[in-house]
């Protein structure tokens, strides 16, 4: 990967001031660092560029470099649609190209995993950790994909790290559904999996609510599931929407109202919160009269962060093997600006490097995406 030239904080508008997330005056828990802007050279890069294409991960000084491309729904173009740690590695699935491992150091490239079954044309999304391996849904969507209903797929994939292979765990027939049967919804609590599936005839659209589980890990029942092996309960759409459904602020984890305290109780949120060893994101929300504050909060082993779209990074605790941060309390700082249209989604930790996606959005379309690799050791330490 070729060297980037020396750069300047202020050249990335990676200013990272650094503050205690207080709004009153100075305290000695504050973190001391310049409020302004510095021009002092760093020769030892902070952060780096990347975008897809469909040769894999392209290095890119500024997303505002990147070659333009058709904007299609977000279902079907590449964009970075999960990211996790799993059994002490960091992942980033991405749509229509495959599933990235995260080095720890800024200079290593990430490890690009592929097949062709499962990222050509079809939706990967929801990646989760089960049985210790990363497990991600696939789907086709049949407003937008013409082969939805070619032939019965697998909903869920295994990716096996011993063996490098992306292997089949469930087909919606496994459920007794109908071939043709989309899955719509698919969320994991860690024992439990609830999922919506659609069925489409010329005559009607059916749609199935499940809860099931398997008593055997999953992978011992791929090519031979039965009646029987699989415990599935049918659910009424109102139960099916109770399970899935938003729930108010008040009631998130004290960690993370802790974390967002000092957002000013006026300014509405939605996020989406994940804990260590992933199962399915919860949503808490808090509405007021302002627009929304989109988030993902993500509690894991040695912090808790949250990231909102326009870059703004809330960060209690400590990164991997080095020491806490501000004393524990939360620090706040803003990643680069992006341009117009562009926002944030999704990060990850692997070490002490913060991966960070961003995409290009028009409406319910994606155009150019990718991900920013920022060196924490040199923001924090």
């Amino acid at each position: 990967m070729r060297k980037f030239k020396s750069i300047t904080v202020l050249l990335f508008l990676l200013i990272f001031t650094l503050f205690s997330c207080k709004k009153a005056e100075k305290t000695e828990t504050q973190i001391n660092l310049p409020e302004t802007a510095t021009t002092t050279l760093i020769s030892d890069p902070v952060l780096r560029w990347y975008y897809f294409s469909r040769s894999g991960i392209v290095p890119i000084e500024t997303p505002r470099n990147t070659p333009q491309t058709i904007f299609r729904p977000w279902t079907e173009t590449m964009r970075v649609s999960g990211a996790a740690q799993i059994d002490s590695k960091s992942y980033m699935l991405v749509n229509r190209l495959g599933l990235l491992t995260l080095p720890d150091k800024l200079d290593d490239l990430p490890e690009l995993k592929t097949d062709v079954l499962y990222f050509t044309d079809t939706t990967a999304s929801n990646l989760l950790s089960v049985e210790g391996y990363p497990v991600f849904h696939v789907y086709r969507n049949s407003f937008f994909n013409s082969k939805a209903s070619v032939s019965p797929m697998p909903f869920l994939i295994q990716y096996r790290t011993t063996a490098d292979i992306f292997f089949p765990l469930l087909k919606v027939v496994d459920l007794e559904l109908p071939e043709n049967a989309e899955t719509v919804h698919l969320q994991y609590d860690g024992t439990n999996w609830i999922g919506s599936f659609k069925s489409s005839t010329e005559e009607r659209t059916q749609f199935n609510y499940l809860k099931f589980f398997s008593f055997e890990p999953l992978i011992s029942l791929t090519g031979s599931a039965k009646k029987g092996q699989i415990q599935k309960e049918q659910l009424t759409q109102e139960s099916f929407k109770n399970l899935v459904a938003q729930r108010d602020f008040t009631t998130a984890p004290k960690k993370v109202q802790n974390l967002l305290s000092q957002i000013p109780e006026n300014i509405a949120l939605s996020l989406e919160y994940t804990e260590n060893n992933p199962v399915s994101p919860v949503n808490y929300i808090r509405e007021t009269k302002s627009d929304p504050m989109y988030g993902k909060v993500k509690n894991l082993k040695t912090n808790i962060s949250t990231l909102f779209y326009d870059g703004t990074f809330y960060f209690a605790g400590a990164t991997e093997n080095m020491p806490i941060v501000n004393d524990g309390k939360p620090v706040c700082f803003r990643l680069p600006k992006m341009p117009s249209g562009f926002l944030y989604t999704d990060f990850i930790f692997s070490g002490s490097i913060l991966y960070v996606a961003w995409e290009e959005e028009l409406f319910y379309e994606t155009g150019r995406s990718g991900f920013l690799a920022v060196d924490l050791r040199k923001v924090f330490y």
